[in-house]
């Protein structure tokens, strides 16, 4: 992924959270903007490396803090998220 999520308005985001979903956008080991160490941290981890395990890490938490539904969950990007997405259901097709 070359890019990273800044805050502020994000369209997309936000037309979820109107229609009552809560969103968590991660950004990834390799996104830019963090510094090199944080960008090799993303090295040969896509698919069932370290990258995807920071995603159910972090749908874990949001279940664990009452955020998520573990009944209701979701997964949805484009680029780097669309792989992610598919290495998602592939992968841990119990969690979305």
């Amino acid at each position: 992924p070359w890019a990273r999520d800044y805050w502020g308005f994000i369209p997309t985001a936000q037309w979820f959270a109107n229609r009552g979903y809560a969103t968590l956008q991660v950004n990834y080991r390799a996104s830019t903007g963090y510094g090199k160490t944080f960008l090799h941290k993303g090295d040969e981890q896509w698919g069932i490396g370290d990258m995807q395990h920071d995603l159910t890490d972090a749908v874990h938490w949001a279940i664990g803090e009452g955020i998520a539904e573990k009944d209701k969950v979701a997964i949805y990007g484009g680029s780097y998220g669309g792989y992610a997405c598919l290495a998602g259901v592939a992968f841990t097709p119990d969690l979305y």
